[in-house]
């Protein structure tokens, strides 16, 4: 979470503290200030056609904490905060979308799937179409250039990682790494706030890398676990099932970049003010549910 997000609206509400020149909300109205942030995505993602057939798009909450922080170090009015916040990640409802349909197995005509892979479609396009639409109504061309740089950039690492084409673990991580943070990496980088790109690559990633660990364990499958396989076990029949010695290996192949990730995103916190410390906090509880155990047990995959 983030400690201090700049809202005009707080001085209404008694709640302004000083930081600088700034005025920063505090501690207790992070939360509330993230429902809000959430409903007005929901609210402009709203299309009430396509919630019927469709489940509401999730909201990452990372995401949207580290485009608070983000945008609460720039100069900008309360609107265009709110509309540059909204819009990105309208943009990553968008490619989320798009993603469940590229992992939605395709079934019979007659049981309504293929109206729904459409509808999903359409929602994906709705969404994008909506960014573009806010950064507009506040002519930020550039915005929209970066945003669109970004979707090419995840874009064309998704399909590296579904071809499986990736022969070393650097470059693996490299695009797991731009499809989960390119988005907010660039947006960062557009304002000239590093260290916001490289906090938001060390926690997607890890996040991500976190996530696909635990589906391999609990289902045996995982798009990330099998290029790692891949990349350990390159003449192996990679349509065969591992040995459990072997599934071993992988999954400590992974450890070890999830412990590297770690390490990084501890030294990236120690230069964050003070002002974030519920930032710090957060990147606390994400170190320790992704900590990596010394007796995991291993099922075979």
């Amino acid at each position: 979470m983030i400690c201090a997000f700049i809202l005009e609206k707080t001085a209404c509400c008694g709640l302004n503290l000083s930081y600088g020149d700034a005025k920063v909300i505090s501690l207790l109205n992070i939360d509330t200030l993230l429902t809000e942030l959430k409903e007005m995505i929901e609210t402009k993602a709203d299309h009430p056609y396509l919630l019927m057939f469709l489940e509401k798009p999730s909201i990452d909450d990372d995401k949207l904490l580290l485009l608070m922080g983000l945008f609460n170090e720039l100069e900008i009015t309360d609107a265009e905060r709110k509309k540059y916040i909204i819009s990105t990640m309208l943009v990553q409802m968008a490619l989320d979308t798009h993603e469940t349909v590229t992992n939605t197995p395709i079934q019979p005509e007659e049981d309504g799937s293929q109206k729904i892979r459409q509808l999903m479609v359409l929602a994906g396009d709705y969404y994008s179409g909506l960014y573009y639409q806010l950064l507009s109504e506040v002519e930020n061309i550039p915005l929209i250039r970066v945003l669109a740089s970004a979707i090419k950039d995840i874009n064309e690492n998704k399909v590296l990682l579904y071809q499986k084409s990736l022969n070393e673990i650097s470059g693996l991580l490299e695009a797991v790494k731009t499809i989960e943070s390119s988005l907010v990496r660039k947006v960062s980088e557009s304002f000239d706030k590093p260290i916001w790109s490289v906090l938001s690559a060390d926690i997607l990633l890890l996040k991500r890398l976190h996530i696909e660990k635990k589906r391999y364990l609990e289902g045996g499958q995982s798009i990330i676990f099998e290029s790692f396989k891949k990349i350990a076990f390159p003449k192996k029949d990679q349509a065969g099932a591992l040995s459990k010695e072997q599934a071993a290996h992988v999954l400590n192949k992974m450890d070890q970049c999830i412990t590297s990730v770690q390490n990084s995103l501890r030294k990236t916190v120690e230069k964050l003010g003070a002002q974030n410390g519920s930032l710090i906090k957060r990147i606390d509880s994400i170190l320790e549910y992704t900590a990596v155990t010394a007796n995991s047990t291993v099922e075979e995959g």
